[in-house]
């Protein structure tokens, strides 16, 4: 069968494609949002080794050069977003999940060993998430969603291949450092080939998305260039869930059943969290995948998930505050113990997100950060119409977040201000509270007194 692609529609996004064509009246269209997403994936210093530029140790202060151009973004956003963002916009994030996130980043504040730092690092993660909210908020249409989400992944791509053929000492590993096993392995302008990896994967899927909606050969470069970038970062792990958060999207958006559509975009997710941190929490799990899998540690991350956990159990109820774990002298203090496969001294995140998120906010904070990035997330698209410009934007969110979240199981990147892969489900939480809100038809005007 023959693919026709589907034509750009200029309605309103919460509205249906069947309705007359209609632009904004001095709206300043995609570009905007595109330079926005454009920059955060490729930051401030895009040629500038592999470090993550906001996360210094404290003693350094963090780097300059990004700490202004961050600070210049939140400033920015908050003039376009008051500019060009619809007036109902605001109303999405007035949800008490998100209330909540917000106390337990300010409690971490309080309770980790630099609060000035850690303050810092708190602002800069607001930003970001500001910076995304805004993003999507400006364009009004299918279209110039397309654009914008087309445009920002396409100059990103543009600098990680740049990185990669002309500064390949810094767009390519190299064979010395802590992981030489990496050498000759593509990580463009990120910090590692992970990151490029995750990345790269959503940028197949916005290919996809922009393919089928009026932009089929640029869709199509864009999905192409991805892919190849996956292969030769060398992700085994991104190239086995890309295909699967892919495929169980898909199902979803053919599926009207609702409690069904629940149970197909949870699956995976579910599924890769019980075989990872939850069968190093409950080892009768991790004791039978060894059997069918012999030898099995995950590149020994569930030595580094029974580490943290050993420690998680020592401050349950509000951690160690944000950011105050790894990398510490909590930490790299330690004489490294024996069993341990990794020298957890050297460690600068736990390679799970739900992990390092009970350790800096304790477990209550996981559970709210649980209904702010999973619960509220997939009701949100369950509430979504089927049909309509709404519907086309969500399967696109919803594959990202299913993405991200399988992710999360084997990265870490919750909350990390200056982590690509973080933004991306940010993309994706946010753009799902968007489209359920705004899907939402208004209340009527209320009847005049007489």
């Amino acid at each position: 069968m023959s693919y026709v692609p589907t034509p750009m529609v200029q309605t309103p996004i919460a509205h249906t494609p069947t309705m007359p064509a209609q632009r904004v009246p001095g709206h300043a269209g995609h570009w905007p949002s595109a330079l926005l997403i454009a920059i955060i994936f490729v930051s401030f210093r895009p040629f500038q080794g592999s470090t993550d530029p906001l996360a210094q140790p404290a003693a350094a202060g963090g780097d300059i050069v990004n700490q202004i151009g961050f600070a210049s973004i939140g400033l920015i956003c908050g003039y376009l977003f008051s500019k060009f963002s619809p007036a109902r916009t605001g109303g999405a994030f007035l949800k008490i999940s998100w209330v909540l996130m917000a106390g337990v980043l300010l409690m971490s504040v309080f309770t980790a060993d630099s609060p000035s730092s850690a303050a810092r690092a708190m602002i800069f993660a607001l930003i970001v998430i500001f910076a995304a909210a805004c993003a999507l908020s400006m364009p009004r249409t299918l279209a110039e969603m397309v654009s914008a989400l087309f445009k920002g992944t396409a100059i990103a791509l543009a600098f990680c291949y740049v990185a990669v053929i002309f500064f390949p000492s810094q767009g390519v590993h190299s064979g010395g450092g802590f992981e030489p096993q990496h050498a000759g392995l593509w990580r463009g302008v990120f910090d590692h080939k992970n990151v490029a990896s995750y990345v790269m994967g959503v940028f197949v899927m916005i290919g996809l998305f922009v393919m089928r909606n009026g932009r089929p050969w640029g869709g199509f470069a864009l999905m192409i260039f991805s892919t190849i970038f996956v292969v030769f970062a060398g992700s085994k792990t991104v190239l086995g869930i890309l295909p699967i958060a892919i495929f169980f999207a898909s199902v979803a958006g053919w599926i009207t059943f609702a409690p069904l559509r629940l149970l197909v975009v949870l699956t995976p997710v579910v599924v890769l969290t019980t075989v990872t941190i939850g069968a190093v929490i409950y080892e009768p799990i991790l004791e039978e995948l060894q059997l069918l899998i012999p030898g099995l540690t995950y590149t020994g991350r569930t030595d580094l998930w029974t580490f943290g956990l050993q420690f998680l159990g020592e401050s349950p109820v509000f951690g160690y505050g944000f950011e105050s774990f790894w990398g510490t002298q909590r930490v790299s203090g330690l004489e490294q113990p024996i069993e341990l496969s990794w020298d957890v001294r050297g460690i600068v995140h736990g390679h799970n997100s739900w992990l390092d998120a009970g350790i800096g906010f304790g477990i209550p904070g996981v559970v709210i950060v649980f209904l702010t990035l999973v619960f509220v997330p997939v009701i949100d698209y369950l509430r979504i119409p089927q049909s309509g410009n709404a519907a086309r934007l969500a399967s696109l969110y919803i594959g990202i977040w299913i993405f991200a979240a399988m992710g999360a199981n084997l990265e870490s990147f919750f909350f990390r201000r200056a982590d690509p892969v973080w933004f991306c489900m940010l993309l994706a939480v946010i753009g799902l509270r968007l489209c359920a809100h705004m899907s939402r038809k208004p209340r009527s005007s209320p009847i005049p007194a007489r």
